[in-house]
């Protein structure tokens, strides 16, 4: 009642507060009202056209290394410059009713309208193609933005009607790029002048680079822009941000390992499909870095030492290999070519000039050629081995006359063999000093022979794969070598097996086959596994770090170390003797023990002549304790000892200097594998 009674006084301010009371409620309950039944169907449609879209995030990639861990593949800052579509909705609605086309009516006012003075002329929109005209607004907004961009950078900067159009309708809540690949300068000078209101900001993405270019592209191979899920990942995003995935060599190859594992985010887009905000759901995980057992500086000289004697765009190989521990130092193929251009969109006709160069098949691991002359010291090693033939490597063989060419010939059946050695008396000293076709074919068709040589081939198992763990290339040719179930078939003749003894018919080699066959010659018959990837370094500095197995034993040729020194001695006089024909690589600074080959195969010439050879040097060095094995192979050359031996004594030269710079980690490499 106390109350009542003071409202009865004549109190102005309890009255004013009263009504200030009464009007805050009455417009609260006229929000309430006004929220809750007036505007409940657009806030009803703005929750219902909300969406989450999910968006892949990939990782960085993880890095390839050399043995001393010098940088052969890595990932660099790609600057560039982004446009947010939300930002810019205002102005593409402004546009929009700017370029809107308009007509002037003039209008026949009432009486009473013209005496209040009303004009009588209006302004009326025209009926068009509504979405025409929003893609043209929005593509001149999108463009004056480019435009002022460009007069920053003081670059042109190009834009594409049909990607940003593409990206609009397909890809709104993501960031439109309208120019990358801006060095430092550039970002400073945009950082610095693009303040004023200007709706474009710098991002920063990571770009695949390869520092040592065409010197390790087959080895470490390309990755090319791709974006799709790796297996194991969710299959479906709504977007996708841009990611890479290797093609060939270690890039492909070890794909998987190096890619890590891409992240999800979720972006919150409304009904116009323009990003809200955004929340990440699961981070990236970084990719693992990869080391070689490479050495660049070593690749670096081989390099040199192939083109110096070939040309850039000759074709040929080169392999260097330790023969106790598999470990690969150099591998060259030549053509090379520029991995560089792949990480960046190439056009069809670049990449249709870049395969026709046959520069992106590694030579070392996926081409198959004939193994010529390298292949007789399998079939001189075979006859020792054999007791039926009763073979004694002193014994003389008579090379017979041909009498069109003055040279040695030797028939098989009815099938004559020429031979590029004088007529005469050979061992198999001489023979392999000279490399004798007749002394050889003679060697492989006495009793049991040539069926050793069928089983030495496959205990270094010619003919078949390596192992995916250790050449994880991609690139890799199984090549050709006839089995016993062959040879003991009717069809077989005499005469392939007098091609095979000297290293053509129907058999095949790569250059890294040889490089093995050379090795197992070398360390006292035991073929090992060659070794590309030395170890595994995890993004996550407290994961171990993974070291592959060194000096993997595939398998023991079961031959008597009497005759492997046999055929050593044979071997290093082939490069010693004035008549040898691998006396090119004399003054190397090793001992090397070699043999040449070339192969000759048919080419078809408009005058229906000609022939192209397949030369070959396979080599070990030093003769007293062998180390490494050096393979040379060069298409089309002249000769095995007249183009590959010259071009051993540069590599060899170049793995002199190595050893001497590495003399702290070679022994310690050696006792380990021993």
């Amino acid at each position: 009642m106390l109350f009542f009674d003071q409202l009865r006084k004549n109190d102005a301010q309890l009255h004013w507060l009263g009504l200030m009371l009464g009007t805050g409620l009455a417009l609260l309950l006229g929000g309430l009202w006004w929220v809750q039944i007036v505007g409940a169907n657009r806030y009803q449609e703005m929750v219902e056209v909300q969406h989450y879209r999910t968006v892949r995030m990939p990782a960085a990639r993880g890095q390839v290394l050399d043995r001393h861990q010098r940088i052969l593949a890595e990932n660099q800052p790609d600057y560039r410059i982004n446009l947010y579509l939300e930002e810019l909705s205002p102005a593409f609605r402004e546009e929009y009713r700017r370029i809107r086309p308009r007509v002037v009516v003039t209008n026949e006012l009432p009486i009473w309208k013209s005496w209040l003075g009303l004009p009588n002329v209006t302004t009326q929109f025209v009926r068009v193609q509504g979405a025409q005209l929003e893609r043209q607004a929005r593509f001149q907004v999108v463009h004056s933005v480019a435009e002022r961009v460009s007069d920053i950078l003081q670059t042109p900067v190009p834009l594409n009607a049909s990607n940003f159009n593409y990206h609009y309708m397909h890809r709104r809540a993501m960031p439109f790029n309208l120019v990358s690949g801006l060095s430092p300068q550039l970002v400073a000078r945009f950082e610095e002048k693009s303040s004023e209101g200007l709706e474009a900001s710098v991002e920063m993405r990571g770009l695949r680079v390869y520092p040592y270019s065409n010197l390790t592209a087959q080895v470490v191979g390309f990755v090319r822009p791709d974006d799709r899920s790796a297996p194991g990942e969710d299959a479906y995003f709504s977007y996708r941000l841009p990611d890479y995935r290797g093609q060939i060599g270690i890039e492909g190859g070890l794909d998987q390992i190096l890619r890590g594992r891409a992240g999800v985010k979720s972006v919150l887009v409304n009904s116009l499909l323009y990003r809200q905000n955004d929340t990440i759901w699961e981070p990236t995980l970084p990719g693992t870095n990869v080391v070689l057992t490479l050495d660049i500086e070593l690749q670096r000289a081989a390099t040199a030492a192939l083109h110096q004697h070939i040309g850039v765009t000759g074709r040929g190989a080169v392999v260097v290999m330790e023969v106790h521990s598999g470990n690969i130092l150099a591998m060259v193929s030549s053509p090379s070519y520029d991995p560089n251009r792949f990480t960046r969109r190439i056009s069809h006709r670049d990449y249709q000039r870049i395969l026709e160069s046959t520069a992106l098949r590694n030579r070392v691991t996926a081409e198959q050629y004939q193994a010529g002359s390298v292949f007789k010291l399998i079939v001189a090693l075979a006859a020792l081995e054999t007791p039926a033939a009763r073979f004694d490597p002193l014994e003389e063989y008579e090379v017979k006359a041909n009498p069109a060419t003055g040279r040695g010939i030797i028939w098989v059946g009815n099938h004559p063999f020429r031979d590029t050695v004088s007529p005469g008396l050979y061992n198999l000293e001489r023979a392999i000093v000279k490399s004798s076709n007749a002394y050889f074919i003679a060697l492989g068709l006495r009793p049991g022979v040539f069926e050793r040589v069928i089983e030495l081939g496959h205990r270094l198992h010619l003919g078949e794969r390596f192992p995916a763990d250790c050449l994880p290339l991609r690139q890799e040719a199984a090549g050709h070598f006839p089995s016993l179930e062959q040879i003991r078939k009717s069809s077989w003749q005499d005469g392939d097996t007098a091609n095979i003894c000297i290293g053509q018919g129907q058999m095949d080699v790569t250059p890294l086959q040889v490089a093995v066959m050379i090795s197992a010659v070398a360390n006292g018959g035991t073929v090992v596994m060659p070794r590309l990837v030395d170890r595994y370094i995890a993004p996550d500095s407290l994961a171990p770090t993974q070291i592959t197995a060194r000096g993997r034993i595939r398998e023991q040729l079961g031959v008597s170390a009497r005759h492997l020194k046999i055929l050593h001695e044979a071997m290093l006089a082939e490069t010693e003797s004035p008549e040898g024909t691998g006396r090119y690589v004399q003054g190397c600074g090793y001992r090397v023990c070699g043999k040449t080959g070339t192969a000759e195969l048919p080419v078809m010439r408009e005058d229906g002549s000609g022939r192209k050879n397949t030369t070959w040097f396979g080599s070990f060095a030093p003769y007293a304790a062998p180390r490494f094995a050096v393979v040379i192979m060069v298409e089309n050359g002249v000769s095995g000892g007249a183009t590959c031996a010259p071009i051993a004594h540069d590599v060899y030269v170049a793995l002199k200097a190595w050893e001497t710079r590495n003399a702290d980690d070679a022994p310690s490499v050696t006792a380990m594998v021993r």
